[in-house]
């Protein structure tokens, strides 16, 4: 149906609009001012009517009320600004102020509201978007207008002038019937128009205001700018209503509709409300201080935006409407007044699942790094918008909880890679979160840096069949102590479990906790630096025939004691053993045959670095890894070994890297036969380029006796070979049989 606007009259509280007389008071000397009563008045021309109505001419009353304020600003002579000064309206008369002058003016300009913001000579700004945020408490009343109608006298008079105030606003007046009654409790109307400029929309925040049984109407006022809210032809109006439910009113406006300043409107509307069940998803803001700009962004700036949405910022200012595609990174803001805590709502009209509800809404800029420090909790499922769910929540410190089904309408959504990194507060993840995301391959760092997350739902990938990934999960979540043991048992595709559990606080790992993930091909760093993991299931890698790296797999773990002697038993294509136990303060002794079945391995490279609780080598650890071709750092820092069994490096023979192998082993009794006898078997080296740097720096320097230095510069083809400082302060008897360039000289 049209909508109608009818001349209507009535007294509104707040200003005046009549002649005036002024009454003398005693001037009163105030430091360079004085004390004087003006008289203000807005001219019977200016009466609020729509004179395109059934009965044009007539017009209402307007009335001061006591507390009502007007600030005067002063110039000289010359219109040069002076400064400022507010006058106070005297109760009981009909449109007297009373107030200060301002040194050294002679005229002045009167407005109001008394709390304008002046530019720097005097001269008013526009008003911000939080001046026309209003709200109406209780059906049918206007008491919230007169802060909201901009009036002024822009003519230097002298002080002693009547002030004729005249505004630029206009007032609409909505009258609302048979409105759905399962509407309920309202909380905010929502005037949308379609301008020749793109769509414009003002709110009315509502108090008090409940619609139900025997309760279907509502009064309204709104003040309005009217050169903002003009109508093009054609052009469409939307009234929304906003409580339990959702209902809205719109129509077609066939000619052009022009809003003209000091004018009433009235709006009618008496049927053809429609209930909307919209799309709406919540979250919870804490801001820190006043005047806070927040910024609600999407994961593209080219992405798309099919939709229309309303964003209900919390704080009773208008909401914000963003029309159909957007190619901006930010698709709103607001600024927050006070710090305080906010519940924002965005609200989509596209209700189908199956279909995309929203743009992807992201809490981490990845074009500037910005991150939403302020989010504190995500109140309802993200609606459908997309597969992509990487790097969602990173970097926000404050969030402390998000719905069990989060993700319920994403059911196409492939990665969750680093969605939730660095959520320092939050503590708990729900066990069905990804329930509905069959299709999911990536779960890299997803809760990484979670650092106050305490536990692991045994069920959290149940769900994820197609899991491909999941390095770095857990990695710096230092609250986790345990793993459910069939945390992965249906993740049977995962080939990546790097840095999962780097940094946790774990004291015990399921033995069968990789039990169905046959396709695993890495553990490097799985368990790195978990310092309260004192021993190894014998069973842990049993069932990953397929791995091939288990570099620094439980590097840093300084409560480790004990290795288990067949616990890389089945792993047959390990290649990498590199750092493998680095760190590993704790750990005493090593099982002779940890290494027998790892026969394609080629890197032992810091292998035990810094183990200081080991005090020998097994005989036969390295026998059988005849494709070895890295042992570099594999014993640095082992500051309590004191002693190497005979033949060591025997069957390394494709070997080429020692460099800093026993460097630091300072207790460390020496001996020349970890390598063959060079006067026996002097082509040992042929056909390598070998690297002996700093290989035995230190060694021995706090042993009992001296140890012998192998006389690796006897052996065939060492000119081309990397020395410096191979023996450099070793604590041997044969020191002084060692060429110079072999100790650094």
């Amino acid at each position: 149906m049209d909508m109608k606007f009818k001349l209507f009259t009535f007294a509104l509280l707040g200003l005046l609009i009549a002649s005036c007389t002024r009454e003398a008071l005693p001037e009163i000397e105030k430091e360079g001012g004085k004390m004087v009563t003006i008289s203000a008045t807005i001219p019977a021309e200016t009466r609020v009517a729509y004179t395109d109505s059934d009965t044009p001419g007539s017009g209402g009353t307007l009335a001061w009320e006591s507390g009502d304020q007007l600030m005067l600003v002063g110039y000289d002579n010359d219109n040069v600004y002076k400064g400022h000064k507010v006058f106070s309206y005297v109760t009981g008369t009909v449109g007297d102020f009373t107030g200060e002058t301002v040194s050294g003016a002679t005229k002045y300009k009167a407005y109001y509201p008394a709390n304008v913001i002046l530019g720097q000579n005097g001269e008013p700004l526009p008003p911000d978007a939080n001046f026309w945020e209003q709200t109406q408490i209780g059906n049918g009343s206007s008491a919230h207008l007169a802060a909201k109608l901009l009036l002024s006298d822009t003519e230097a008079n002298d002080i002693n002038t009547l002030f004729t105030l005249d505004s630029p606003c206009s007032i609409i007046k909505f009258v609302l019937s048979n409105i759905p009654e399962d509407v309920g409790e309202l909380s905010k109307l929502i005037w949308t128009v379609e301008t020749a400029s793109g769509t414009q929309s003002m709110t009315l925040n509502l108090n008090n205001v409940t619609i139900g049984t025997g309760a279907t109407d509502l009064t309204a006022f709104l003040s309005f700018n009217p050169t903002v809210m003009q109508i093009k032809p054609n052009g469409e109006v939307n009234i929304t209503l906003m409580g339990a439910k959702m209902c809205q009113w719109n129509t077609l406006v066939v000619n052009p509709k022009t809003y003209s300043a000091k004018y009433r409107y009235t709006a009618t509307v008496n049927s053809d409300w429609t209930t909307e069940t919209k799309t709406q998803f919540r979250y919870k803001i804490t801001t820190l201080q006043p005047n806070t700009e927040y910024k609600i962004w999407q994961k593209s700036s080219s992405s798309i935006n099919p939709v229309n949405l309303m964003i209900d910022w919390g704080d009773d200012s208008d909401t914000t409407i963003v029309q159909g595609a957007s190619l901006l990174k930010t698709i709103a803001s607001h600024e927050y007044a006070v710090a305080d805590e906010y519940t924002i709502t965005i609200y989509s009209d596209q209700v189908d699942t199956t279909l995309i509800q929203t743009p992807q809404i992201i809490f981490f800029n990845d074009d500037t790094y910005e991150r939403d420090t302020l989010q504190t909790a995500i109140l309802d499922p993200f609606p459908n918008m997309g597969t992509d769910f990487s790097y969602y929540f990173w970097g926000c410190i404050r969030l402390t909880s998000v719905p069990a089904d989060l993700f319920r309408y994403n059911p196409s959504a492939i990665a969750f890679q680093r969605s939730f990194l660095s959520c320092i507060k939050l503590t708990s993840i729900p066990a069905e979160l990804f329930k509905y995301n069959t299709q999911a391959v990536d779960f890299m760092d997803c809760f990484a840096g979670c650092a106050e997350l305490n536990f692991i739902p045994a069920e959290l990938f149940k769900y994820n069949i197609n899991a491909k990934w999941l390095i770095g999960c857990f990695s710096f979540c230092y609250g986790i102590t345990n793993i459910p043991e069939d945390l992965f048992k249906y993740n049977t595709l995962i080939t990546d479990f790097s840095n999962c559990f780097w940094r946790t606080g774990l004291t015990s790992i399921p033995g069968k906790l990789f039990m169905y993930n046959t396709n695993a091909l890495s553990f490097s760093s799985c368990f790195s630096e978990c310092p309260g993991l004192s021993s190894i299931p014998a069973e842990l890698f049993q069932y990953n025939t397929k791995a091939t790296d288990f570099s620094y797999c439980f590097n840093g773990c300084t409560g480790l004691s004990s290795i288990p002697d067949y616990l890389f038993r089945y792993n047959l294509e390990v290649k990498y053993f590199n750092a493998c136990f680095s760190g590993c303060t704790g750990l005493t002794k090593i099982p002779q045959i940890l290494f027998i079945k790892n026969q394609k391995a080629i890197t032992f490279n810091s292998c035990f670095q810094n183990c200081t609780g080991l005090t020998k080598i097994p005989i036969v650890i390295f026998d059988l890894n005849l494709q070895a071709e890295d042992f570099k750092s594999c014993f640095e820092g082992c500051t309590g070994l004191s002693s190497i069994p005979t033949g060591l490096f025997e069957y390394n023979t494709k070997a080429i890297n020692f460099s800093k192998c026993f460097s630091g082993c300072t207790r460390l009794r020496l001996i020349a036969e970890i390598f063959p006898d060079p006067s026996t078997n002097p082509d040992f080296f042929v056909g390598r380029t070998m690297d002996f740097s700093n290989c035995f720096y230190n060694v021995g320097t706090q042993a009992a006796y001296p140890g012998t230095a192998p006389r690796l510069w006897e052996f065939t083809g060492n000119s081309g070979w990397t020395i410096t400082n191979c023996f450099t302060n070793a604590f041997v008897s044969n020191y002084g049989d060692i060429p110079p360039s072999w100790k650094g000289l």
